[in-house]
């Protein structure tokens, strides 16, 4: 009696548990435009006492097609002092039944460390499932031990576009006399707040929120989304004790982990004053032992050191030649302090995403470190991990955003420079000759400066066999030939500029019926999409990349065509940029003159502006479509 007892609680535990992943259970709601639906997300993050905790997780996902099919994948990083532990993964069927329960030996666990990276105790438990059919879920838990209480796991329950939710959770356990601060965006709420054997006890949940898609230049879907940012007052990573209670105390900790590791190498100080012993600019010194610093290292990735936090000693960058963001930052730091030039350590967010960090909650919201120079009149910004970046460049990977300057007095938040469209520019000429034929041999010489500069100086180091590659690709023509390139990377000048001369052949550039060519003189700076519609706009407009471009082409034609009819100039004006087309015709030299300029203006601009947006968008596209027809008088 008692086993058939068992059995049937076996049978009814494995049918409600199968019942509870039936994809006919997901709200219709929630189901139309999904790719995926998470199930259920459970978190949980139990501190111990200022230096331990306890994360645990628990996920199912349930997967509709191959799109979604990366959620079906477990991977999790863990490090020496994040461990992970008690990893377990199943699949069920549509129905809910389970199709396989993964075992240990299945995951694989390997270092994720790469090319670049020389010490780093990164690992990875990862697995993925074979190709199971549509609609199938996944289930998984895990759980991290905490040896740092720096780092507080996030609550960010919306991530990926066209995945609905039907539950996730977040509770924070902590000691009653243990402080934690917490940061609410996009209109979560407060957490429910109970005890619980001695403990606090905070709790968020959402539940039912339908997919969402990816708006066109729109802010992410996480950026929109319930986002709980969570963070210690008071910490210790590794025996040392820091406070997170605003940025002036995490800067003091940033700045106790750095001192006393600026102590240098008698021959390098030799090195250092012979560099500089008859420079009287102080801003010349400063990029003399940059341009040094730069001919001495390499970078490599490093996640050692205080949780990753404390940068190799300058003199390990001497001996070793390498170093990461801090350790080079750190040994150019030294090289500066030993030429009597104070400078400062920023800590920062680099790359996409210039609005990452959270000004007004102190909190490890940074990836990189630059150098900040102060100078008389302004502020010198080093980038050190690059051996090619120019002096005083950030270019689009570190400008316009905040960032943590370590001072004797603490840290301080500041914020990087901007770079206005003007100062973004691409000037190019482009000479044209045109055959009877419609054929063209074209000649276009270009200028790029600013953001346009730091995103094609690479073009002058590469090599000739790889370039040629590149050009043949992103040349946006149906068909030419690529004669002859050439780059002039020129650093002289304050701000740097590329030089690039490219000369082309373009068969039936221009198309022929009769005695008629047509043919569209906007030759390699073509608009040509338009933002789709979207009547139901919820995010901003983000422009993150301003930019000024200028095209002036000289079309040479044959004697005997002239313009069929002359080409009315063009002039928009929006907040979002302006537009301008002008056209000029020489009958002695059978010349036409065709300029073009754009300016795209940076900024978050309001949702209901989008329409406007739009507009102003397919205007621009319209007019770079637009020909010009020439005719034969004979």
């Amino acid at each position: 009696m008692r086993a058939l007892k068992l059995l049937l609680l076996v049978l009814i535990s494995k049918s409600l548990f199968g019942q509870a992943y039936n994809i006919e259970l997901i709200e219709p709601a929630l189901r139309k435009g999904a790719d995926a639906i998470i199930r259920d997300s459970q978190q949980e993050f139990e501190i111990h006492d200022f230096s331990a905790a306890t994360y645990s997780v628990k996920k199912a996902i349930t997967i509709f097609n191959e799109d979604a099919r990366d959620l079906a994948v477990f991977y999790q990083t863990y490090t020496g002092l994040r461990k992970i532990k008690k990893v377990e993964i199943a699949y069920y069927d549509k129905n809910g039944e389970r199709l396989d329960k993964v075992k240990n030996s299945e995951i694989e666990d390997v270092n994720i460390t790469s090319s670049s990276s020389l010490y780093d105790d990164n690992k990875v438990k990862y697995y993925a499932p074979p190709a199971y059919e549509y609609p199938f879920t996944v289930e998984y838990s895990f759980e991290y031990d905490y040896q740092s209480m720096l780092y507080f796991p996030e609550f960010k329950p919306e991530v990926f576009e066209r995945v609905g939710i039907e539950v996730s959770s977040y509770t924070l356990r902590k000691p009653k006399n243990y402080e934690v601060k917490y940061h609410l965006l996009n209109d979560v709420g407060e957490p429910e707040m109970s005890s619980e054997e001695g403990m606090d006890v905070l709790r968020w949940e959402v539940s039912s929120r339908k997919p969402k898609e990816q708006e066109y230049r729109g802010k992410s879907i996480a950026k929109l989304s319930p986002h709980v940012l969570l963070a210690p007052t008071e910490f210790a990573m590794e025996g040392y004790e820091g406070n997170l209670k605003d940025w002036n105390t995490f800067g003091k900790w940033l700045g106790a982990l750095n001192k006393g590791r600026d102590a240098l190498s008698d021959g390098t100080k030799q090195e250092i004053n012979a560099l500089v012993e008859n420079v009287a600019s102080e801003r010349e010194k400063v990029r003399l032992i940059y341009e040094y610093m730069q001919s001495k290292t390499r970078y490599v990735s490093i996640q050692l050191g205080i949780g990753g936090f404390q940068p190799f000693t300058a003199q390990e960058v001497i001996d070793t030649g390498y170093g990461d963001c801090k350790a080079l930052t750190n040994y150019t730091y030294s090289l500066l302090k030993h030429a009597g030039i104070s400078s400062n350590y920023v800590a920062i967010y680099g790359g996409a995403g210039a609005d990452a960090i959270e000004s007004d909650f102190a909190s490890t919201q940074f990836n990189h470190v630059i150098l900040a120079v102060p100078m008389e009149q302004d502020t010198v910004w080093l980038e050190c991990t690059s051996q090619v970046a120019p002096f005083n460049f950030l270019g689009s990977f570190t400008d316009n955003r905040y960032g943590l300057m370590v001072t004797e007095d603490g840290g301080v938040l500041v914020k990087t420079p901007k770079y206005k469209a003007e100062d973004s520019r691409q000037s190019r000429v482009i000479n044209i000759t045109l055959s009877e034929n419609g054929d063209a041999e074209v000649v276009a010489s270009t200028e790029f400066t600013g953001k346009q500069y730091g995103q094609n100086y690479w073009r002058a180091t590469e090599g000739e066999s790889d370039m040629r590659k590149y050009l043949l690709k992103t040349i946006d023509l149906p068909t030419f030939n690529l004669g002859s390139f050439e780059y002039e990377d020129i650093r002289s000048a304050e701000s740097p500029v590329l030089k690039e001369t490219i000369s082309l052949n373009i068969p039936k550039f221009a198309s022929k019926s009769g005695s008629r060519l047509f043919l569209n003189p906007n030759v390699l700076n073509r608009i040509s999409v338009s933002p789709p519609k979207d009547s139901d706009r919820v995010s901003p407009i983000l422009m993150d990349f301003g930019y000024y471009d200028i095209d002036t082409v000289n079309l040479s034609i044959p004697e005997s065509f002239r313009m069929e009819f002359e080409m009315e100039p063009v002039s928009i004006e929006s907040e979002f940029g302006s537009y301008k087309l002008e056209y000029s015709f020489d009958n002695e030299t059978s010349t036409l003159q065709f300029i073009r300029e754009i300016k795209v203006n940076e900024g978050v601009f309001e949702a209901q502006l989008y329409e406007d947006f739009r507009s102003f968008m397919r205007d621009v596209s319209k007019h770079d479509r637009g020909k010009i027809v020439l005719s034969s008088g004979t």
